[in-house]
């Protein structure tokens, strides 16, 4: 008999507590009447993510962390990048271990993932989507 997995997760308000040290001060556009996905201005990049806050979204400045599931991973060739491909990303950067799973992934844009195996020193990696966003 297998144990089952621990969930990555608790609740949203739960997974921003425990990982606020890690949260960027980003920009988010007024969101979409309906849609789940907001535009977040990190830096001088624009990504997109799936809203895990209390509805409706807060537009403007907020304290916010970007998070991602580890679909597949390699040691990083080459410099820190964060591109996205179709619904997901792809990123590399250095990878901060934080337990459990949870690496800061320090791409342009600081991204906080979660991964079955432990990820090289230097990353690159290939999330599931979506990105998803975690909000004071």
């Amino acid at each position: 008999m297998t144990s089952p997995k621990r969930a990555i997760e608790e609740s949203p308000e739960a997974f921003y507590q425990r990982f606020r040290t890690h949260a960027l001060e980003v920009y988010l556009f007024p969101e979409p009447w309906g849609s789940p996905l907001v535009e977040v201005l990190c830096g001088d990049q624009v990504v997109y993510a799936f809203d895990r806050g209390a509805p409706p979204a807060p537009t403007g400045r907020v304290r916010a962390l970007l998070h991602g599931t580890v679909r597949k991973a390699k040691p990083l060739e080459g410099a820190p990048f964060l591109r996205r491909e179709g619904p997901t990303y792809r990123l590399g950067g250095r990878a901060e271990a934080l337990g459990d799973g949870f690496y800061l992934l320090k791409a342009p844009v600081p991204v906080l993932v979660h991964g079955e195996a432990p990820l090289p020193e230097e990353a690159e990696v290939l999330l599931w989507p979506p990105l998803m966003l975690f909000r004071e």
